[in-house]
């Protein structure tokens, strides 16, 4: 059995969503939440306090990046960043704000769990 991990998705296309729950689920993963925007993924942080938020760069309301700010300075919960964009500049402003990885979508099974499972046993340190 994995340890216990609360794992928030944040992505505003619901397919997308719905994808990567199912593959974390598969593997027995607790995702506590899910939101389809940064506003949402800040609620979620507060009232789960996951040990991880998997979230979209491009959204509405508020981006991905806006969102890892505000999580990153009121909490120790890691974020993964999703993204359409590879660029240099992007990934700059992603780890300025405190990610703890990313992944381009679309994100494949094979890329996803060895991410998330990096992400997770760098908190047992």
């Amino acid at each position: 059995m994995r340890q216990s991990y609360r794992i928030i998705v944040i992505d505003d296309d619901p397919i997308t969503r719905m994808d990567l729950v199912e593959m974390l689920q598969e593997v027995g993963y607790d995702v506590v939440a899910e939101g389809k925007n940064g506003e949402e993924a800040v609620r979620l942080t507060q009232t789960w306090r996951p040990h991880l938020v998997i979230m979209d760069v491009k959204m509405p309301v508020m981006d991905g990046l806006a969102a890892t700010g505000i999580i990153r300075s009121t909490s120790d919960t890691d974020v993964l960043l999703l993204t359409a964009y590879s660029q240099k500049d992007m990934v700059a402003r992603a780890k300025a704000k405190g990610v703890c990885g990313y992944l381009v979508k679309p994100v494949m099974e094979e890329e996803l769990l060895p991410a998330v499972e990096r992400v997770l046993a760098s908190r047992l340190r």
